[in-house]
Order: C-alpha cells, then sequence, then structure tokens
C-alpha cells in the first residue's frame, strides 16, 4: 500500500516550491507530476501522489510486475486522514 496522508508536508512544500530544510526538498523531483496533474489543492495533489507512486511502483519492476500478474501481489493507493483515523482506498 502507498499510503499518503492529510497535511503531507512533502507535498505541501512541493506546491509551494520554495526552499525548505533537511531532506523534503530532494522529494520534489517525484512529487511534481502529482502537483502538475492535481494544481495546486493540498488533499487532491496527496491523493495523485499516492496513486502516481503506486503505479510507478506496479511497473518499475520486473519482480513486482510478475507477482501482480500471478495475482499474488495488489499494490494500491489509499489516502489516511489523520484527524478522522479513516483510510480511503484510492483506486
Amino acid at each position: 500500500m502507498v499510503l499518503g496522508h492529510s497535511n503531507c508536508g512533502a507535498v505541501k512544500a512541493t506546491i509551494d516550491g520554495k526552499a525548505v530544510p533537511g531532506q523534503i526538498s530532494t522529494l520534489y523531483r517525484s512529487i511534481r507530476p502529482a502537483v502538475d496533474q492535481a494544481g495546486p489543492k493540498l488533499e487532491a495533489a496527496i491523493k495523485a501522489n499516492a496513486k502516481i507512486q503506486a503505479g510507478l511502483l506496479r511497473s518499475s519492476s520486473p519482480v513486482l510486475a510478475e507477482l501482480i500478474g500471478k495475482g499474488r501481489l495488489k499494490i494500491i493507493a489509499a489516502y489516511y486522514d489523520l484527524a478522522r483515523g479513516d483510510v480511503t482506498m484510492l483506486e
């Protein structure tokens, strides 16, 4: 499961496009496609990022792709709302 979560600082920082301390800015390149797809709405970008990353996992590894093809593995995206404690499947 690729689990995006509400108020994700890395996605927010990518939307803002400003330098931040620590390692978060190294994630910008991976998160940018989600922001480009979803726009500046934080929750939409978080969900888009989880879906994109799950898709990349499914397709980038021959080992995982084989297991998925055989029905032995699923890679899914979900969204965790921290305030409510709910997880919503996205696919």
